[in-house]
């Protein structure tokens, strides 16, 4: 991942650039909306609900695009930053992509769904949101007779993270099978699972290596980040918005 970057940088970084500046017009939108109509207005509800909307037309177009040209780069095909529109040209490319992501979102839903039923000492949990809801800013919840922790809790959420593990990753493959092999949407989403569960032990120590050193990278950038952002926006706050929304 980090090697495939040398090979066509201009191409590869400017075409997930693009899609990235892609990517904030729902939020813009949204932003927009709570300007013009202000925060308790029922405009921002189809405001939000056409942001949504954007979203499922925009991105999984983009993300196909964004696998084709990365596959590109990879092999040593012609590639440049705007193949990160191609998804919305090629006959029928867009309409895979979007299928296939509404269907991993239905496979989401029912392991959620799934884990929402299996999970141990419900009546803690709810009992603790209704405490949080009612709480004032700032405030402490009061603990006192609430239901016992479950002590089963650690086993289901360990598996609730395997659950999410093969989701994120057999995602990742339905999204490359149907971009790269033009595989339709059902058929993509089951290649995506099947490999993913044939690769889950170097999934998981990649999961877990990308953690640790995210981890690390991300307290580093963020402490320095911080410091310069700060120090500019003393000088003048326009120029700490200049360099923190690139570095952000």
């Amino acid at each position: 991942a980090l090697d495939v970057g040398r090979r066509q940088p201009r191409a590869l970084f400017g075409g997930f650039a693009l899609m990235l500046l892609l990517a904030m017009i729902p939020s813009l939108i949204q932003l927009a909306g709570q300007a013009l109509f202000g925060p308790e207005s029922t405009t921002l509800i189809a405001i939000y609900g056409l942001s949504v909307l954007l979203s499922v037309v925009l991105m999984p177009p983009l993300s196909g695009a964004a696998f084709r040209l990365l596959h590109a780069c990879e092999t040593g095909q012609p590639a440049s930053a705007t193949d990160i529109f191609a998804g919305f040209t090629a006959p029928g490319f867009a309409l895979r992509m979007i299928a296939t992501m509404l269907l991993v979102l239905l496979g989401y839903l029912l392991v959620f769904g799934v884990l929402i039923a299996l999970l141990p000492g419900k009546e803690f949990f709810l009992e603790l949101g209704a405490r949080f809801a009612v709480l004032a800013p700032g405030g402490q919840p009061d603990m006192t007779g609430l239901p016992p922790f479950p002590p089963s809790f650690l086993l289901w959420f360990l598996a609730a993270m395997a659950a999410l593990l093969v989701l994120s990753n057999a995602y990742m493959l339905a999204f490359a099978r149907a971009a790269l092999n033009d595989r339709g949407p059902l058929g993509a989403c089951v290649d995506g699972t099947v490999g993913t569960l044939k690769n889950v032990l170097p999934f998981t120590l990649i999961a877990l290596a990308a953690l640790v050193v995210g981890f690390i990278a991300a307290m580093i950038v963020s402490v320095v980040a911080v410091l310069v952002i700060g120090l500019l926006a003393k000088l003048s706050p326009a120029l700490g918005i200049a360099v923190g929304v690139p570095i952000y």
